[in-house]
């Protein structure tokens, strides 16, 4: 059989089975968190949703999102730095308050700033890029 031919038998199968088809899901999965983190970067903000689903990459809640979106409106940074210091992010983290009050209460610079409130994780991944 051609590969197109096994395709609609699949799709077939699945129609006697009673499966709905590959491109017929209602919606992502419930405890969907990368998802929930998506929505809510794309609420009430212009976040394009290429920098969304980066920023939600590996999301265990929508804290990616709402770090995003914060800095963004407190501490006026461009979408790159408020990617790099919000993604991977948990809710054990808080890197948008150690970042606003940092900046009001030194001198560093921005990018000291990101460096020293990013999640460990970020830094972690920094020196393996490539995994473990």
């Amino acid at each position: 059989m051609k590969r197109g031919q096994w395709r609609r038998c699949w799709g077939l199968a699945a129609a006697l089975l009673g499966l709905p088809a590959a491109g017929q899901l209602e919606g992502p999965p419930e405890g969907s968190s990368q998802y929930s983190c998506f929505e809510a970067a794309r609420q009430g903000s212009s976040v394009s949703e290429s920098i969304a689903a980066q920023l939600c990459q590996g999301a265990r809640s929508d804290t990616p999102a709402r770090c995003f979106l914060r800095v963004q409106e407190k501490g006026f940074l461009a979408d790159p730095q408020a990617l790099q210091l919000c993604q991977y992010a948990t809710p054990s983290d808080d890197p948008a308050s150690c970042f606003l009050k940092a900046r009001s209460s030194s001198f560093l610079d921005e990018t000291q700033l990101l460096e020293l409130c990013r999640p460990p994780i970020a830094q972690m991944l920094k020196m393996c890029p490539y995994g473990p």
